[in-house]
């Protein structure tokens, strides 16, 4: 699925228009219904007559679309009572257009600025629901001050809120938010989701995010929305790999683990634990020789060979030559971060044509050393903390627009970056992708081995880099919703790795919401 910027959503709304003919006033129209459609779904179980809806509505297009929500809704019973940030002079040619249609029809419609905070608060506060449609995805940045008290207001009412098209107060490109912003129910988004909408800090304003199918042509979509794209069920199940009926022990996936220590026994083991347990058909780890008695102990499918004693372009040329026919290589669980540790993860990431995982202690050897990696089949998995040390003097972008920075460390490097975290991103030189899929169960100790080990199986069947980690984060994440709907309040690393096939299982047999109108994404 497509996720769009601002100004991309610009582009394929004046494409659609001028290239295709299709009025602005039918593309409205369908986005308005979209959203009264949704408001139903909330309303029709509520009991009163008659039964009201406060919309609060902008001066632009986003003012507009919540106008045609309140035609349709008064339409089929619902009161709609109209709170306009602006005179009907101030508004734009299309919203003014439907405040007319509305005055029209007799709807009960105030101007907020000739009004008293009071009267809007105990509209909101009368109403059965609140639709947002202040601001849209023309808006960006801190809000002004009349429109920063009227989001308050509409948050403190404690009603449910649907947002149209974007909650008020977020950066629909970014996900940043800059100070108050609308903490909606859900969320109808027109065509395509926004980008900043499926990230952190504004993912957590958005609610539910449904979007709605309004007449812009798919292709004008991708043409436009090239870079962006939410991982989907369909995506991941079409990716995933299916073993030959002709397969063996070694075309399955045959991996090799570098990593673990005396200190770090745990994340080599559950990192091949998770490789085997995702496809991979022979898994090695390759270990330094104080530390294999110990991994082994803890491994019965998996072959652990220690490297010799050495120095570190002795071990290297050891690695290379093990791992010479391996379908992928994971490097650094577990590995520790002496000086001797880091100059044979350097050493072998520069010399090695095997397709790569590069995590934990060996993105700490890489810090200031990437180049080393640049241009290789893989993929790099930093938390937040690790995609700073990277960065280095560039860390502050990473805050500000962390989308932005994952795209242009991947294209720097032509290699494949997941930043992890809650809303993973997948990010490429071509395109980038946003995961949804996850919990809070996967805050414990080694979720990142287990993904890892995930990632280096899904290289080690062909997948490509970009396949290998989208398909990865995404079963992680449904991993863990299942074990969620298994009512499990906490769980340790190796219960993913032990969930992973049910899972897969359980939600192929999840219903999706989609009716071909309006589909919900999370």
């Amino acid at each position: 699925m497509n996720a769009l910027t601002a100004s991309e959503m610009r582009q394929a709304d004046l494409r659609t228009v001028e290239d295709v003919g299709i009025p602005p006033l039918l593309l409205m129209e369908s986005a308005g219904r979209a959203v009264a459609d949704l408001a139903r779904d909330f309303l029709d179980d509520l009991d009163g007559d008659p039964i009201r809806v406060a919309i609060v509505a902008g001066p632009g297009n986003n003012g507009a679309d919540a106008l045609v929500a309140a035609r349709y809704l008064m339409q089929v019973g619902f009161e709609p009572d109209i709170y306009m940030a602006a005179k009907a002079e101030d508004c734009n040619e299309l919203c003014r257009a439907q405040l007319d249609i509305m005055e029209g029809l007799g709807a009960s419609i105030s101007f907020l600025r000739e009004q008293s905070p009071e009267f809007f608060r105990s509209g909101l506060r009368a109403a059965a629901l609140i639709i947002d449609g202040l601001l849209g995805t023309g808006s960006s940045g801190p809000l002004r001050d009349q429109f920063r008290t009227w989001v308050n207001e509409i948050n403190i009412a404690d009603r449910d809120v649907i947002a149209v098209d974007v909650p008020t107060g977020i950066d629909p490109s970014t996900g940043m938010v800059a100070g108050p912003a609308v903490t909606a129910t859900a969320t109808v988004t027109m065509a395509a989701p926004k980008v900043g909408m499926l990230l952190y800090p504004a993912a957590s304003y958005v609610g539910e995010l449904w979007v709605a199918h309004i007449g812009i042509p798919p292709s004008i979509l991708a043409e436009v929305g090239a870079r962006y794209h939410v991982m989907t069920k369909q995506q991941f199940f079409y990716w995933l790999p299916h073993r030959s009926p002709q397969a063996n022990k070694r075309t399955a996936g045959d991996i090799v683990i570098i990593g673990g220590s005396r200190q770090y026994v745990g994340a080599p083991v559950l990192c091949a634990v998770a490789a085997q347990r995702t496809g991979a058909g022979y898994v090695t780890v390759a270990c330094p020789h104080d530390a294999s008695s110990a991994i082994s102990h803890h491994l019965v499918e998996q072959v652990v060979t220690p490297w010799p004693d050495g120095d570190a372009p002795a071990i290297v040329d050891f690695l290379l030559e093990l791992t010479r026919h391996s379908g992928a290589v994971v490097i650094g669980p577990g590995l520790g971060r002496e000086e001797k540790s880091q100059a044979i993860v350097r050493g072998f990431v520069r010399e090695t044509a095997r397709p790569l995982v590069v995590d934990a202690d060996a993105l700490f050897a890489l810090a200031g050393h990437t180049d080393v990696v640049s241009g290789k089949k893989a993929v790099l998995t930093p938390h937040d903390g690790e995609f700073a040390r990277l960065l280095g003097e560039k860390a502050d972008t990473a805050i500000s627009n962390r989308i932005k920075a994952a795209d242009d460390f991947a294209s720097s490097l032509d290699a494949t970056l997941l930043l992890k975290g809650p809303r993973s991103i997948v990010a490429t030189k071509e395109a980038t992708y946003v995961n949804l899929t996850g919990n809070e169960l996967l805050a414990t100790a080694g979720s990142g081995d287990v993904l890892s080990g995930m990632i280096g199986a899904m290289l080690g069947a062909g997948c490509s880099s970009r396949q290998a980690a989208a398909i990865a984060a995404y079963w992680h994440g449904i991993t863990a919703a299942y074990l969620h709907d298994q009512k499990k309040h906490s769980i340790a690393a190796g219960d993913i790795s032990a969930a992973l096939q049910e899972a897969l299982h359980w939600h192929d047999e999840q219903e999706e919401e989609d009716d071909g109108y309006l589909t919900r994404v999370v």
